[in-house]
């Protein structure tokens, strides 16, 4: 069975969503969108940034695939496929439960025509691109934004093979910094924590069909 947080059903793009239909990102390059967004001032620029170029799912054998590893080898059969904003729009729909977010106000948020974004919808946005929803607040300083942007590479071997895998497994809201936070001065514990993690890794990866 393949393994719900690596390859999906296409069509549950249509059903009510678990999860963003977008791949996961690197750590590196969830950082750069993190500048990027940072670097525009209105909310108009960020959702029309995000429209523009972090809006496209990955299909193979009719799956969504998750895996930025698997999408940069870009194996024999996989797809990429645009996500428009009436599907972003109705993706938010679903996510929140109601009918509040019309089709047509995404474009009007993208073309500046309105500006204050619903808490559920800025969280729903927040999720189907893979960001932190304070992202889609410009008036958030971006100095209360430092901890999106902490480079793993200060971390220490143990603390960043932790995070590494945490972002691959899916845990997509972990920080370095939250990782320290892990009990860091219980090598044991935090080293019991990484078989965990390397378990679930090897366990997730028999699950997926080998490449043709």
């Amino acid at each position: 069975m393949a393994d719900d947080a690596n390859a999906t059903r296409a069509e549950e793009l249509n059903d009510e969503p678990a999860e963003s239909p977008l791949p996961l990102r690197t750590r590196a390059a969830q950082i750069e969108l993190t500048s990027t967004l940072l670097s525009l001032d209105t909310l108009a620029e960020r959702l029309s940034h995000l429209i523009d170029n972090e809006s496209f799912c990955y299909l193979r054998r009719g799956e969504l695939v998750f895996d930025p590893e698997v999408i940069a080898e870009k194996p024999r059969g996989l797809k990429q496929k645009r996500i428009y904003p009436p599907k972003i729009a109705s993706w938010v729909e679903q996510r929140t439960g109601t009918s509040s977010f019309s089709r047509t106000m995404i474009y009007n948020y993208a073309a500046g025509k309105a500006r204050n974004l619903r808490a559920p919808v800025a969280l729903a946005l927040a999720a189907f691109w893979r960001i932190d929803a304070r992202l889609l607040d410009p008036s958030v300083p971006a100095s209360q934004l430092e901890d999106l942007l902490d480079d793993p590479n200060e971390l220490d071997d143990l603390n960043r093979r932790t995070y590494e895998l945490m972002n691959k497994i899916g845990f997509t809201g972990v920080r370095p910094r939250e990782v320290e936070t892990l009990g860091q001065d219980d090598v044991v514990h935090r080293r019991a924590f990484l078989e965990i993690l390397q378990a679930i890794d090897r366990s997730r990866s028999s699950d997926q069909p080998p490449s043709s």
